[in-house]
């Protein structure tokens, strides 16, 4: 570690609490010992998936110890790791966090080669809404420690299609790692025919917390 971030670090430490406190209410204190030892404790997150307000994370930087932090993603997708400040992390997968933290790092001249581990400890309360022509419009709840639902799946969980139903136009709404939301439709039909051919119990459409779905209606 380069004098400038032992200095660094040590001011953190005296008024960590403080901070703690007052300026980010979410966050828990910095793991004590090795950074390796509270890697060892975690389960690895699937690194695509995207972390959403309410997640909590913990934050490990290889070699580097006093840079251990969990944190809860704030209502406006932001967490604060040590040293770098406010990044936001809302729709980013966990790949792409670590990208960011690493980047952070190092273009700030605190560390020249970090490895940044990014794992989800607990997730926010986690949920896809699904409008339009199904027979049960609304929201379905993901089971715990699931990052991903098939797209045929979400649909049968709120009673499959209507009668009505344009099947081959369903459109998947999501918010990137800028906070864009953007959509794309797929043909049900096409991908159901596809799964069978295959031999496959899924398909190929992941559906991720806070994905918003419309199945439109025919127009005879």
């Amino acid at each position: 570690m380069s004098p400038h971030l032992g200095s660094v670090l040590l001011l953190i430490a005296l008024s960590g609490s403080l901070w703690a406190a007052e300026a980010n209410p979410v966050a828990a204190p910095a793991a004590s010992g090795p950074s390796t030892g509270l890697a060892s404790a975690l389960a690895p997150t699937d690194p695509s998936y995207r972390l959403s307000a309410g997640d909590t994370v913990a934050i490990i930087v290889y070699n580097e110890g006093d840079l251990a932090i969990s944190q809860t993603v704030g209502h406006g997708g932001e967490i604060r790791p040590y040293l770098i400040g406010e990044i936001y992390v809302a729709g980013k997968t966990v790949r792409e966090t670590e990208r960011v933290l690493e980047a952070a790092y190092r273009d700030r001249q605190f560390l020249k080669e970090p490895v940044v581990t990014v794992t989800v400890t607990s997730y926010s309360p986690r949920e896809v809404s699904v409008l339009g022509a199904v027979r049960a419009p609304g929201t379905v709840m993901f089971p715990r420690d699931i990052t991903s639902l098939d797209l045929v799946d979400v649909i049968a969980r709120v009673g499959g299609f209507l009668p009505v139903s344009k099947t081959d136009a369903v459109t998947v709404s999501r918010r990137d790692g800028d906070g864009k939301e953007k959509s794309q439709t797929y043909n049900l039909d096409d991908v159901v025919s596809g799964r069978r051919r295959a031999g496959r119990d899924r398909s190929d459409v992941a559906i991720y917390p806070g994905d918003r779905i419309w199945v439109p209606e025919r127009l005879f």
